[in-house]
């Protein structure tokens, strides 16, 4: 059955899987599995998505198949921010600085190296050594 063609939530079937198949396996009495159950009526169930916020401020859009799903996730998702993590706005400070850095490090990296002797142009080493390997090359 493909996914995309299904036009609700088999919330039976993701119980199932979790209760029975992913947890259930590790759980050897009958009273905890009852017990895990139980909880897992109450967690997984098709009201669990109404008025659910994946984030501050960002209340889950309700949708009837995959394919509006996608779309509504595209346009209307936030943009990345520490806020979204539970963390502080600045947070992303520290983040960015290491990332500013390691850009220039690359950058600065890339360029060409002066050598002490003769004063030769960078380009023409390149060039130099470009030819090499082109007559190094099979025709």
């Amino acid at each position: 059955f493909n996914y995309e063609e299904r036009q609700k939530i088999p919330w039976d079937d993701l119980r199932y899987v979790f209760g029975e198949i992913m947890y259930g396996g590790h759980i050897t009495d009958d009273w905890d599995r009852i017990l895990c159950m139980a909880y897992l009526q109450n967690l997984i169930h098709a009201g669990i998505t109404d008025e659910m916020e994946l984030c501050p401020g960002y209340v889950l859009p309700q949708f009837n198949n995959y394919q509006e799903a996608k779309d509504v996730i595209e346009v209307t998702t936030p943009p990345e921010s520490p806020l979204l993590y539970g963390l502080h706005a600045n947070a992303e400070i520290g983040f960015r600085t290491l990332q500013a850095n390691n850009l220039f490090a690359t950058i600065n990296e890339l360029q060409p190296k002066q050598t002490g002797g003769g004063g030769a142009d960078p380009a023409d080493d390149v060039r130099v050594r470009l030819e090499e390997i082109m007559g190094s090359l099979p025709e």
